[in-house]
């Protein structure tokens, strides 16, 4: 199952390296442990009808795009600040110190040599953490998403992301080792202070920035699953519970599609037909050969 992550630096030399980095600037993104889920876990992914999808449902291999594939330029934008608090530097540095290997008395003595005892940090020190943070934004750029979203039944989300309503709608059991989390919808780009990623107990920013869109966006209820390399095919999130055909979906396909999981999955069909009184889709269940 593809491993579910929030951004913080943490001090741990043996899990999740970045092997193509300098030894100097290795680091994981730990595990994210707060869930936010729906309470039923059904969460949902538009598609259109194409070999991609065909291949997801054999394989269940699903994949997890970069952040700069996205449609939206400004999606997991970090509006970084490198102005490091005065009484953040020392934390950054020993943390940098010690991912070095220096023992703790080489660790004192760097400390001396990078910050006065009045607490001016000097060009040196200032470098390192420069460099660090250029290591850090390398890395992130390179995190996999897969948006899923709380409903079925969107009409702009049809036309979009499932072929103008001739694709189809999944509806994933969210495993409970997966953690997605909800998408906030906000005018402003997040800032995130560069110290976050090192403090243990700053638990509510140093994520924010791959979990928030702009609120135009804000009708497609969005959640994401985030891994820590993105571009290629990941496990999916979950079983299959419901399939959604489009209000054009071709039934030939639809056949073919309900041919692929048919020993599968305990799947339920669903089709989007038209409201006859408003201009909204509704969702009917059908049987499994309709």
């Amino acid at each position: 199952m593809a491993t579910p992550i929030i951004v913080r630096i943490v001090q741990n030399s043996k899990k999740g390296k970045c092997s193509n980095k300098p030894k100097r600037f290795h680091f994981y993104l730990e595990l994210c442990h707060k869930v936010d889920i729906k309470p039923d876990n059904l969460l949902y992914k538009y598609y259109p009808y194409n070999e991609y999808l065909l291949e997801m449902l054999i394989t269940k291999k699903a994949w997890f795009s970069k952040p700069e594939t996205f449609n939206d330029p400004f999606d997991c934008h970090l509006n970084f600040d490198n102005n490091i608090p005065q009484d953040k530097y020392e934390k950054c540095l020993r943390w940098q110190l010690k991912r070095e290997g220096r023992s703790q008395s080489q660790i004192e003595n760097d400390i001396r040599n990078l910050i006065s005892q009045d607490g001016i940090v000097n060009d040196k020190a200032k470098k390192v953490i420069d460099e660090i943070g250029a290591s850090t934004l390398d890395v992130i750029k390179n995190i996999g998403v897969y948006c899923l979203s709380d409903v079925n039944s969107n009409m702009t989300m049809w036309a979009y992301y499932a072929d103008n309503h001739r694709g189809l709608c999944l509806g994933f059991l969210i495993s409970e080792d997966v953690v997605p989390r909800k998408v906030s919808y906000v005018a402003e780009a997040p800032k995130v202070n560069f110290s976050e990623l090192f403090d243990d107990e700053s638990t509510e920013n140093e994520y924010k920035w791959i979990f928030s869109k702009h609120h135009d966006w804000k009708n497609e209820n969005e959640w994401r699953i985030v891994v820590l390399q993105g571009n290629k095919l990941c496990p999916i999130p979950g079983e299959i519970k419901t399939v959604t055909f489009g209000l054009r979906m071709d039934k030939v396909k639809r056949k073919l599609i309900q041919q692929i999981l048919k020993n599968k999955y305990n799947i339920e069909y669903f089709e989007a037909i038209r409201n006859q009184e408003l201009l909204r889709l509704n969702v009917r269940k059908i049987g499994a050969h309709t």
